[in-house]
């Protein structure tokens, strides 16, 4: 909320404006939420821009959905960043025939730019029909992240890969991270494209995304879940409370992918 304050009320003294947030219908056992540092080889997990070309990330990647696809009753909804890294990730799990392993366990379905209704009609029918459920790899930002419901076993895991900033490439982006510097008043440092004010607004633009996205499982006071969130930024005060309060407050940060699994298979053993 604190560029909308800023910009929206920014004639104001911060004193006299009031937040106020309220905690979601469903009891707070119905949620648990992971953040993941490292994988089941011990490497760190920082999937930022420079680090999607590592095909020993992406290959670690799908060990930790293959050993979650063993866990996780239902359906499995796992974002990724962009349709780029969509590729990338399908081409090495490919390669690598971690792509068979994860489809023993759940069919796995891939959204792409083509209308999403079949897809996810196809999505449904699979968790329906089969004890296994099924696997759905989407995109951030997409249309699957925004504005469809995966209630009950449609995804009883939502995961998240990496951090999903907006190109900061883009003329428009540049101005509005300038616009929100200008109404602070702070200019940005030699060797940065923004001040505190625009990095705070690109930081934002971005958990919104993610927000978007782990928002899609929740959808009734009955419903149940877990939101696992893969990046060791996550782990950062920073980051972690622009999640809502909410998730935020069923956060467990794991020290390793051992405490993962062992946290994922008690959750899940308590809903049998």
């Amino acid at each position: 909320m604190s560029d909308f304050t800023s910009q929206l009320f920014a004639h104001l003294p911060k004193e006299k404006v009031s937040l106020f947030s309220c905690n979601h219908i469903t009891p707070d056992s119905n949620l648990r939420t992971l953040a993941l540092s490292h994988g089941p080889q011990g490497n760190q997990l920082n999937f930022k821009l420079s680090n999607m070309s590592n095909a020993n990330l992406l290959r670690e990647l799908g060990q930790i959905i293959l050993n979650f696809s063993r866990i996780v009753p239902g359906g499995m909804v796992v974002f990724l960043p962009s349709y780029k890294v969509l590729d990338m990730v399908k081409k090495v799990w490919n390669e690598k025939g971690i792509m068979n392993s994860i489809a023993a366990k759940k069919k796995v379905f891939m959204e792409s730019t083509a209308d999403v209704h079949e897809l996810l009609s196809q999505y449904a029918e699979e968790i329906k029909a089969s004890a296994k459920g099924a696997l759905l790899l989407a995109v951030v930002g997409a249309k699957l992240s925004e504005g469809l419901n995966f209630s009950d076993d449609l995804a009883r895991m939502v995961m998240v890969i990496g951090l999903p900033f907006a190109n900061l490439g883009s003329a428009e982006l540049q101005e509005r991270i300038r616009y929100a510097d200008r109404l602070a008043g702070e200019n940005p440092s030699k060797d940065s494209t923004y001040g505190a004010a625009g990095k705070e607004l690109y930081e934002n633009l971005c958990m919104n995304a993610v927000n978007q996205s782990i928002g899609r499982a929740i959808r009734h006071k009955d419903d149940w879940a877990m939101l696992v969130l893969v990046d060791t930024r996550y782990q950062s005060d920073r980051i972690s409370r622009k999640l809502p309060k909410w998730i935020g407050k069923s956060l467990v940060v794991t020290q390793s992918f051992g405490q993962t699994i062992r946290t994922a298979s008690q959750f899940y053993a308590e809903r049998r």
